[in-house]
């Protein structure tokens, strides 16, 4: 299949980097939100995640301007019927991703295919939800999306390797650069990444060091661009929670249950970056204060 016309439903963080990133690069795309405010809201995200790449240099005006043309926000999710592909983006939680890939494959196209971004969920289970399991892939983009070369694609034992392929060309049609993945809890990135986080949030718990020590260790020590704590900011204390959370119900390892500062500090609303606050503090611009 030639994918032209691309559905993203869900405009978060994930979401909607995808939108801008497929509107960029010549697709039809429109993103669905759960109601009017939040798609006006995801709008003017996507725009402004457009207006810096231009100001930045990395596009030129006329690719904003047609980047700008290419995509639409709705909050009706039948506005996916004519797409050629549907990339679910909601939160990283099984009920909701299933009862939304549900709907997906209730309202498009018997050619169609589907495509889940999720970072930690085996994808069969999220295949099942719908009636068409050999055209569902993972797609599991990494965030900022606009900027990350990396995509994995994951397959079940049933996914058609046709499919497999048309979301590789596709993903390589975005500039990234796709891995393919058996179906396994976490794929590639997360099944390493998230003992690595954890582990470090437990040598701070014991007092093995303060936190930019540790960070410094990691960086200096191993050429790394950040430090696990700078990095689990950057993702989103909820987010390296819920991940930890999820691989450690597949797994029963220990090394995958989410820390008890982790836990503490995404009860209190500091969830990173996003927030202003996590593991560091952050001003209105991003940077560390």
């Amino acid at each position: 299949m030639q994918i032209k016309r691309v559905a993203v439903v869900g405009c978060g963080t994930m979401g909607g980097g995808i939108v801008q990133t497929a509107a960029q690069n010549g697709f039809q795309t429109v993103g669905v939100e759960t109601s009017e405010q939040a798609a006006e809201a995801a709008h003017a995200r996507i725009a402004a995640g457009l207006n810096r790449s231009f100001a930045r240099g990395k596009i030129t005006e006329a690719q904003r301007d047609s980047a700008l043309a290419n995509f639409t926000i709705s909050s009706d999710l039948s506005d996916i019927t004519d797409a050629d592909l549907v990339i679910e983006a909601v939160f990283e939680d099984v009920e909701l991703k299933k009862e939304i890939l549900g709907r997906i494959d209730k309202l498009v196209a018997p050619e169609a295919f589907i495509a889940s971004n999720t970072s930690t969920i085996p994808l069969v289970i999220l295949a099942a939800a719908t009636t068409r399991p050999e055209q569902v892939v993972g797609a599991h983009f990494f965030n900022p999306v606009p900027s990350m070369k990396l995509v994995e694609v994951i397959k079940t034992p049933v996914t058609l390797p046709e499919n497999v392929q048309t979301f590789v060309d596709f993903a390589k049609a975005l500039g990234k650069s796709p891995v393919v993945v058996n179906d396994v809890p976490g794929f590639i990135g997360n099944l390493l990444i998230v003992p690595y986080l954890t582990d470090a949030i437990r040598a701070f718990e014991r007092d093995v060091a303060d936190m930019e020590s540790i960070d410094e260790v990691i960086k200096l020590g191993f050429n790394h661009p950040m430090g696990p704590f700078a990095l689990s900011d950057l993702i989103g204390l909820d987010i390296v929670h819920d991940m930890a959370a999820s691989m450690y119900e597949e797994y029963k390892d220990p090394r995958y249950f989410p820390p008890t500062l982790l836990k503490q500090y995404v009860r209190l609303g500091w969830l990173g970056r996003k927030t202003g606050r996590g593991f560091y503090t952050y001003d209105e611009n991003g940077a560390r204060s």
